[in-house]
């Protein structure tokens, strides 16, 4: 399959340094093609991540820098659109400057998109998860798979899913995203106008599907209040709507450093549980030969993944 990387920047240079080193440590990058998209405007860093490209071990990625200040959300959707509409790649790593990654994440995350290419509901495939559990526990578990309604860390989309779920985004942009700012976007109006005419909606249901109804979980309520705005919330409704769910595995492959940025500070940091992260010596987590689905707990419970967060 052709495949590409997506790593975004704006201006957090120490963050964007940590997730370059990681991977170029990771051999599998090495297969792929690279594209770098940094955000524009006044706070952007775009001539220092350009240098550290070129200091890098991936001198030939293709650097895309915006003129102005798009948002991460505009920025996000326009790059998907040009790799996946305009450049026909099969499938996408699309990685954010805030995720360290273990040193077999991209053969892990893309060995698993080849694994699940028999089932038609998976629609993202991440390696990174809070996992409780301890370090012995744990690994007994680096060849499950659960799923998941957390943020988008690190994930592998493939163009038919992309192809089925992009008009909502599209759409989302459109409306929202072209005449305002990303920060000054009109979340009432998003929540109650558009969100909520698909939450509501019946699902497309796939037919060779992975994930059992026991560990399903809407990522919204009907009523959608207070919920979130962002496009990678578009996302998880234009997935759920079309019947797609999303998986990770059981034990990190990666680590969330991400204590200050957009959407982030400490605080929310530490209330949404990555100051718990049990990751124990991530980076060198072997890719498992195959890999299973875990549905249930130690205690025969459902493994049901939380609401979108």
């Amino acid at each position: 399959m052709k495949s590409a990387i997506l790593l975004l920047g704006f201006n957090r240079i120490d963050y964007f340094t940590k997730v370059l080193t990681s991977l170029e440590h990771n051999k599998a990058a090495y297969e792929h093609d690279l594209f770098v998209y940094i955000d524009g405007g006044p706070n952007a860093r775009q001539e220092e991540i350009k240098e550290l490209m070129a200091n890098s071990k991936f001198p030939d990625a293709e650097i895309v820098c915006r003129v102005n200040n798009w948002g991460i959300g505009r920025h996000l959707i326009d790059a998907r659109r040009r790799l996946f509409d305009e450049l026909h790649y099969d499938r996408i790593l699309l990685l954010e400057d805030d995720l360290v990654l273990g040193e077999n994440y991209v053969e892990t995350v893309f060995k698993i998109s080849d694994w699940a290419s028999k089932y038609d509901d998976i629609g993202t495939i991440t390696a990174y998860n809070i996992n409780s559990a301890s370090m012995d526990e744990q690994a007994k578990q680096e060849n499950q798979l659960i799923a998941t309604n957390r943020h988008f860390w690190a994930y592998v989309i493939t163009k038919p899913v992309w192809d089925e779920i992009k008009h909502i985004i599209y759409a989302y942009e459109a409306r929202f995203l072209t005449k305002s700012t990303y920060t000054n976007r009109a979340h009432r109006r998003i929540r109650w106008l558009f969100m909520r005419k698909w939450i509501n909606r019946p699902r497309v249901m796939k037919s060779s599907r992975l994930v059992p109804d026991k560990c399903v979980t809407p990522p919204f309520p009907k009523i959608p209040f207070r919920i979130a705005t962002s496009q990678d919330a578009i996302t998880a409704l234009a997935l759920w709507h079309h019947g797609y769910h999303r998986i990770t595995t059981r034990v990190s492959r990666a680590e969330y450093i991400g204590i200050e940025g957009y959407s982030f500070s400490p605080e929310v940091y530490e209330s949404q549980g990555f100051h718990k992260q049990n990751l124990g010596d991530y980076a060198h987590i072997q890719t498992p030969e195959e890999f299973v689905f875990a549905d249930v707990d130690n205690q025969g419970n459902p493994l049901k993944p939380t609401e979108y967060r």
